[in-house]
């Protein structure tokens, strides 16, 4: 009598492990945590804590010119590149810690805020995703120059319908900051904490062009982003 071979069944195992930070089952998402920090003066993020090269990136030193009217400070991008198709759905949250530096003025009244705006970047085209979130309003009077003003906001944006990236597609998340000043012609520079350690600012004005604390010491300083994405 032949001997009989029994074939072997292997179990296929999936491809890719997703695994989520916290989920909400009635919406079908699972959320990924992501922190922004800087590589060599260029932002990055990563779902793992990391050293970054800056605890905060900087603007340029700008003017208030007219009085009372804001001026764009600074302007930023943080990417998060897609190795894998994914769905984005629901409450996109972004804790950003800002804060400005006084550079020169005398009892005034600096004013100022940060705005958030969420993209889908196909390589060609930014679509924004949901609508601008804008942060509290941070004011102090008697401002004098070498006052640090800093404060840290948790931002919205909501995806309120299913958006499909690609492989090599971007989620791009842009802030802007404006600040204003209550007299001609004085200056300030303002900053975004970017540290995934979440360690304090001690940056020193000791380079050139020089690179201001823009974040009160033992604030935090720690970029965190939320994504929703679709679990089935």
């Amino acid at each position: 009598m032949a001997e009989q071979i029994l074939q072997e069944v292997y179990r296929k195992s999936p491809e890719e492990v997703i695994s989520y930070d916290w989920a909400d089952v009635r919406d079908g998402t699972g959320y990924a945590v992501f922190y922004g920090g800087n590589m060599a003066g260029t932002t990055y993020t990563s779902p793992n804590t990391f050293y970054s090269g800056l605890l905060t990136k900087n603007g340029e030193t700008v003017t208030c010119a007219p009085a009372n009217t804001y001026v764009l400070a600074l302007d930023f991008d943080w990417d998060i590149i897609f190795n894998n198709p994914k769905d984005i759905f629901g409450d996109i949250l972004t804790s950003i810690p800002f804060g400005i530096k006084v550079v020169s003025a005398t009892t005034d009244i600096f004013t100022f805020y940060t705005d958030l705006l969420v993209y889908h970047y196909d390589g060609v085209t930014e679509t924004q995703i949901g609508s601008t979130a804008t942060s509290e309003v941070i004011q102090q009077s008697n401002s004098e120059a070498g006052d640090i003003i800093s404060s840290i906001s948790t931002l919205k944006v909501n995806a309120s319908t299913v958006k499909h990236f690609k492989e090599g597609d971007i989620l791009r998340f842009t802030m802007k900051l404006y600040v204003k000043c209550s007299e001609v012609n004085k200056t300030a520079i303002g900053g975004i904490g970017c540290d995934p350690m979440n360690r304090s600012d001690d940056l020193l004005p000791t380079t050139v062009p020089a690179v201001y604390q823009v974040i009160k010491t033992n604030y935090p300083t720690q970029l965190k982003f939320q994504i929703p994405f679709r679990t089935n």
